[in-house]
């Protein structure tokens, strides 16, 4: 039977989500007329990165907001809303057939997949039920419990994309078994619309989905793994930057989606990594760096990144490295390069 995976890949220091997920609960605001610009500066989420599906964000930013617009919003039911307007299709896997459904372990390998690359620290896995009726049971971790007020919501939406991957391998009419939660209640009459007849348990010890699999695969597989390729995978885009527990090394993936908004200071950089700004300087200092040369590094390495493209004009990159005027971007260039950024576009031609 698989079981949960395995706690060998490095823990990030600023446990970091992709901010796309947070693209539905936007749509609701908008609909019921809350600030959502409000709520994202409260949470101190970067505003002109909220449409950059590569943008890496803090998760507890992402809790506080999602917390936010449950109180914006007034709707109990917020997090099954959220998570039942998620496209999926762009998920799934090719169906193996033109005129079949994608089979269920490759679903759930995409939406294991899917949160793997996404999430730093969240866990999505699947074990093999041991009773005669071979049952199967998807499971979910976050990176927060039942402690974190966002929680509840937070688990709406997963719960609501779960039962969705699973519904389109196997067909609309598919419901679980049985829904387990960690939290003490959800809405009554949105569960049963996402659920129908299933037996829902609040208050229980773990997240998951208990299903039947006689009538969906051939054999109950040990899918995946704790050692699999799958969970191998995790964290993928940490692995570019040095070692992933480096505070140093989580920040310069946070930071990039937070130029755009302007230069971000110790302070905001501080509250991202959860911790004081001497604490911050401190950490940063046995690593051997400080914030103004992370900053400056990250500045120039997206600097080299961007100008590669051709069609990316110095004013936009201007903007997206958090520089209010293209000059300023110029003389930092030429500091770090001795040459002007049209002239390292020239060297690139020749």
């Amino acid at each position: 039977m698989a079981g949960k995976p395995g706690t060998g890949a490095p823990k990030p220091a600023i446990p970091l989500v992709n901010i796309a997920w947070i693209h539905p609960f936007l749509e609701i605001l908008a609909e019921v007329g809350a600030p959502y610009d409000q709520i994202l500066r409260k949470a101190n989420l970067p505003t002109l990165a909220v449409d950059d599906g590569s943008a890496l964000v803090p998760t507890d930013k992402v809790y506080r907001f999602v917390y936010l617009a449950a109180q914006a919003s007034r709707l109990p039911d917020l997090g099954l809303r959220a998570g039942c307007r998620v496209d999926i299709e762009p998920m799934l896997p090719t169906p193996e057939h033109y005129w079949s459904r994608p089979g269920v372990f490759r679903t759930l390998e995409s939406f294991i997949n899917v949160n793997l690359e996404s999430s730093t620290s969240s866990e999505v896995w699947i074990e093999a039920g041991s009773d005669k009726e071979r049952t199967l049971e998807l499971f979910y971790s976050g990176t927060f419990g039942g402690e974190h007020p966002a929680f509840p919501i937070v688990e709406q939406f997963m719960i609501a994309l779960m039962v969705r991957f699973v519904r389109a391998a196997v067909g609309p009419g598919w419901n679980p078994r049985r829904v387990d939660l960690r939290a003490d209640s959800i809405p009554q009459r949105a569960i049963e619309e996402l659920v129908g007849e299933a037996e829902v348990r609040c208050a229980q010890t773990r997240t998951s989905l208990l299903f039947p699999s006689r009538s969906l695969v051939t054999r109950v597989e040990p899918f995946p793994e704790p050692d699999s390729y799958v969970w191998k995978r995790h964290r993928e885009s940490l692995e570019k930057w040095k070692q992933g527990d480096e505070l140093a090394a989580s920040l310069r993936l946070v930071l990039g989606s937070y130029l755009p908004d302007g230069s971000p200071g110790i302070s905001l950089a501080a509250k991202l990594a959860g911790t004081t700004v001497r604490t911050l300087q401190r950490r940063l200092a046995a690593q051997n760096t400080t914030y103004t040369q992370l900053l400056d590094e990250l500045r120039h390495d997206l600097a080299i990144y961007l100008l590669r493209d051709p069609k990316r004009e110095a004013a936009d990159i201007s903007r997206e490295l958090g520089y209010r005027d293209p000059a300023i971007l110029t003389r930092a260039f030429r500091r770090w390069t001795g040459q002007t950024p049209s002239q390292y576009r020239l060297t690139l031609r020749s």
